[in-house]
Formats: structure tokens, C-alpha cells, sequence
């Protein structure tokens, strides 16, 4: 009995949190900020699929990190890693706002999950002339990091997984920092 309760509670809290959320986010304001929030401590990725691309070569998130450069570097080290619909694993594939996701969370920054989600969190940086190493570039159903010299990294596609292409290779939507410096 004691069972049955706490699941009925934990459902109920669930909807409550879900019902707030939704009507939270259809309230804001097209150019708000969404706030970002560190995520809980990394754990090592395990399971299925776990070593079937590139591997980590940093055990966890360095907090005293985050400069564009670094967010960079860490992304370049998945290059050729396998594109998956619906992942958020950087070394078995992950799609495009998943590998963009996943990046930024080794360095606490918990982005949403969707790529047009995130093409509005952090501060817009006014156009990709203004882009810095590690802003975040958004494409209708599409996302990025900036890499520097008219260059972005990202979860192409199936055919080529993660890779580094033009910034311009489709019309641009926005160019978000969601770094602090």
C-alpha cells in the first residue's frame, strides 16, 4: 500500500512539474534569456555502445574551463564519431543538438535538448560576424559550434556523422554565447 502511495506522489509531481514547465515556456518572451544551470557531476558513460567511437580523453567536467578555445578542442576530439537520431553519446553518436548538448555539459553547462531550443539560449551575439570559438550556431531543425574561420563542427548526418563544415552551408537562424567569456 505504502508502494502504491509513493508512486501515486511521484506521478502527480511529475505532471505538476511538466504542466509548470509548459506554461512557463509559453510565456516567455521571444528574446528571453534561458538560464543555464550546471548539471549534476559527471558520471563516466557506460552501457551499450560505450567505446564504439573516439573516447573521452578528459575524465570529467574541468569547471575552472570554458572558454571557447576549450569547448573547441574538446568537440574536435569526436571528428568522424557516428551520427545517431535521438543520441547524446559522443563517443557511440549522438544527433546534432544531442552532440551539441553533451559537449557543453562536460563543462557544466546543461543546454535543452532541442536544437531549436537551444538556438535560443544564452545571449544572441547579433549575427555570424560577430561569432567567437564555441557560440552555438542555429539552422531551421539544425545546430553547431562555431569553430572559428567560418567553420562549424557538428552531428551532420548518417553519411558523415561529426564533422567540420562551412558555417554558411545553410541559411543561418541565430549565433548564441552561452559561454561567459
Amino acid at each position: 500500500m505504502q508502494r502504491k502511495k509513493w508512486i501515486a506522489t511521484l506521478f502527480t509531481g511529475l505532471v505538476f512539474m511538466a504542466a509548470n514547465n509548459f506554461t512557463a515556456k509559453a510565456d516567455m518572451a521571444a528574446n528571453a534569456v534561458i538560464p543555464i544551470v550546471a548539471p549534476p557531476p559527471f558520471e563516466q558513460q557506460i552501457g551499450p555502445g560505450a567505446g564504439m567511437g573516439k573516447e573521452f580523453s578528459q575524465t570529467g567536467p574541468d569547471f575552472s574551463a570554458g572558454t571557447g578555445d576549450q569547448v573547441v578542442a574538446f568537440a574536435k576530439q569526436f571528428l568522424g564519431n557516428p551520427y545517431v537520431y535521438g543520441g547524446t553519446s559522443l563517443t557511440s553518436g549522438a544527433d546534432c543538438s544531442g552532440f551539441v548538448l553533451s559537449v557543453y555539459k562536460q563543462f557544466g553547462i546543461n543546454l535543452p535538448r532541442t536544437s531549436e531550443d537551444q538556438g535560443e539560449a544564452g545571449v544572441d551575439v547579433g549575427g555570424i560576424e560577430n561569432a567567437r570559438p564555441g557560440d552555438v550556431v542555429s539552422y531551421i531543425g539544425h545546430i553547431g559550434i562555431y569553430i572559428g574561420q567560418n567553420q562549424l563542427i557538428h552531428a551532420s548526418g548518417p553519411k558523415d556523422g561529426i564533422k567540420i563544415s562551412s558555417v554558411d552551408f545553410m541559411p543561418i537562424v541565430s549565433v548564441r554565447r552561452v559561454l561567459g567569456n
